[in-house]
């Protein structure tokens, strides 16, 4: 699940709190002041692609803070700063219509999450429709704690909010299946920009699939997910029908890579190329920007040089896999193709990094030479098909565990 956290003033949360919620979800930091404004006016957000506003509570152990220009300034007091919370979730519920993210759900109907360390719910939330979830993320960074129930409570409200707009999408055209804790939609019929409905505004969906896609899991979900790509590997699966498997079940890469997949976009018209897959910001910026580029091989495609060389390196198939992303490096940011660029994107990307997924991992033996090779390539990351299933496994895993 993809979430937003802001707040109306300065809360009590760290990088190292924003790393811990990444391990269980992909989360975005933005003002409170600057959030209502981004969805209003910001051209960037028509490509985001987010499940719920989660607001943090705000920080009171000190009544002064030092703004970006150093300057000293005065924190509001604790009815002005959830009044703050209140007003910025009034705003969004009372956005536009045709304000709506890149798969067409409307902004104004996604959930929005009070966190709370005391369980005190504040009277200024009274009539909205927010949900209240304890806040356990400075228990698990520094008291040990080892039960994850802020992510399960938040997994929860997201995943009724997506049966309400899967019940209002079969309303409209969609073919909609539940299965094995997986949320799955077909588009019935292809006028997608004339539909619109109580969670859906077609004009702004980018989606391309013709088949079954995966948009929203239950933890049984991730388990299945897994499985399958566990049985695609072990039954000689190629790059093709892998390539398909995660475009019907983008959640695998979304993970592993911390961003939305896009396949084969962008087209680059100054070569007629495109990478596999493209994966952005789920809440891209319109200034300062990260674009990931990920090019796939099958996982039956070698890793490592065979072992009768003396200075064992990686192997052709992987040496010509770092050459194409290289080359989509290049043409990423080429001014030809800056047009093509910002329409597969929904924004114009600053910065590209690189990685390809290839093969499996290395039997024991090998494991140090991989580790070694791997770390010569510093610029561009080599994931193996084996990472990509224990990411599944592992994420599975911390909704029951401590992290620790």
């Amino acid at each position: 699940m993809n979430l937003i956290l802001t707040c109306s003033t300065i809360p009590e949360f760290s990088s190292e709190a924003l790393s811990l919620w990444n391990r269980f979800c992909l989360a975005e930091w933005v003002r409170g002041e600057e959030l209502v404004p981004y969805l209003k006016f910001s051209p960037a957000a028509a490509s985001a692609l987010i499940d719920a506003i989660v607001f943090l509570e705000p920080n009171f152990s000190a009544d002064m803070a030092r703004g970006p220009n150093g300057r000293l300034f005065e924190l509001p007091m604790l009815l002005e700063a959830h009044y703050g919370n209140t007003a910025i979730s009034t705003e969004i519920h009372n956005l536009p219509e045709s304000c709506a993210m890149r798969d067409g759900r409307k902004w104004k109907k996604i959930p929005h999450i009070v966190l709370t360390t005391t369980g005190y719910r504040h009277a200024g939330y009274e009539g909205l429709h927010v949900e209240f979830v304890p806040d356990v993320t400075e228990q698990m960074l520094f008291g040990n704690y080892a039960n994850p129930v802020t992510w399960n409570k938040i997994e929860k409200i997201v995943n009724q909010y997506q049966q309400r707009a899967l019940n209002d999408y079969e309303r409209i055209g969609f073919m909609v299946v539940i299965d094995h804790g997986l949320y799955r939609v077909k588009r019935a019929y292809h006028k997608r920009n004339q539909l619109e409905s109580e969670y859906y505004y077609g004009k702004t969906d980018k989606s391309r699939f013709r088949g079954f896609v995966t948009v929203g899991r239950e933890q049984d979900g991730v388990d299945h997910e897994a499985k399958l790509l566990e049985h695609l590997l072990n039954n000689n699966a190629g790059e093709r029908e892998l390539h398909h498997f995660f475009e019907e079940h983008p959640d695998l890469l979304a993970e592993t890579m911390m961003g939305i997949p896009i396949s084969h976009q962008p087209y680059f018209t100054t070569n007629k190329q495109t990478p596999d897959f493209s994966v952005a910001s789920i809440l891209p910026r319109d200034v300062g920007e990260v674009v990931k580029l990920l090019e796939l091989k099958g996982p039956e495609a070698p890793v490592l040089a065979n072992s009768r060389y003396l200075h064992r390196g990686l192997a052709p198939a992987l040496v010509q896999a770092l050459a194409q992303i290289n080359d989509y490096h290049e043409s990423i940011h080429d001014p030809l193709n800056l047009s093509t660029v910002e329409k597969a994107l929904g924004y114009l990307p600053e910065f590209s990094e690189r990685a390809v997924l290839i093969g499996r991992t290395p039997e024991p033996p090998d494991a140090s030479l991989w580790e070694k090779r791997k770390s010569e390539q510093a610029s561009i990351r080599i994931i193996t098909y084996d990472e990509i299933l224990q990411e599944q496994r592992s994420r599975h895993s911390r909704y029951k565990l401590s992290p620790y």
